[in-house]
């Protein structure tokens, strides 16, 4: 189904979690382990490596993280009924998981470095599974393999000559800004913040979470 219309509010949101993926995948990448958390591609290919040379600690550490990436979407999974997005569907409540989730890996870092992690790839498959489908398109605001791989379809096909949605293309660039900008606050914040880096994606869900809210009551109330 073509996008005849894509809310502003839909694609602000878009932008906002790829900011929030974006900023919460750095801080994962410049604590403790250098370990990535918005995205499960990597994590298994090191993991592959790992069995190999039978890395046991790095083993169960990289099975904990895709286990734990795939605990959040089930949360999601639950909680919204599948990933096609439709407005009167409770985001809010995801949201504020997410929200919860980095707050938690901020609260254990200092303890459990190691593991504390954890809860931000939780929180990051709790948002990843939110939206996946709307109206044909997937999308995937924690990663940016398909966004990169829809933008090079979609220039083929205009270079073919063939007709290209521009809301699709445009929805797609919010996406890839919004990732890249979320990994330039991180790593301009974490020499200053440190750990407390970690609030700021946490606020940043909360705020998302809120805002949804409150269009979800409006929507119900007309």
């Amino acid at each position: 189904m073509p996008f005849q219309h894509l809310p502003l509010w839909i694609q602000l949101g878009a932008f906002f979690l790829a900011v929030n993926a974006g900023m919460i995948n750095v801080l994962g990448l410049v604590t403790v382990l250098h370990q990535s958390v918005s995205h499960m591609t990597g994590n298994v290919s090191v993991l592959a490596m790992s069995l190999v040379h039978w890395q046991s600690e790095s083993i169960l550490y990289l099975l904990l993280v895709t286990v734990c990436y795939v605990i959040g979407s089930f949360y999601s999974g639950v909680i919204l009924g599948n990933s096609h997005f439709r407005l009167g569907r409770r985001y809010g409540v995801p949201l504020t998981l997410v929200a919860f989730f980095i707050f938690l890996c901020w609260f254990f870092l200092p303890y459990f470095p190691r593991y504390a992690l954890l809860w931000a790839c939780v929180a990051m498959g709790v948002q990843n599974a939110m939206v996946s489908h709307y109206k044909g398109t997937i999308i995937r605001t924690t990663h940016l393999s398909g966004v990169l791989t829809d933008l090079g379809l979609a220039l083929g096909s205009r270079v073919r000559g063939l007709v290209v949605e521009r809301r699709r293309v445009v929805l797609h660039l919010l996406i890839l800004s919004g990732f890249l900008i979320g990994g330039l606050c991180a790593s301009w914040m974490y020499p200053y913040l440190k750990l407390n880096s970690f609030l700021v994606p946490t606020a940043l869900s909360l705020i998302l979470s809120v805002v949804y809210w409150i269009i979800y009551f409006r929507y119900r109330r007309f």
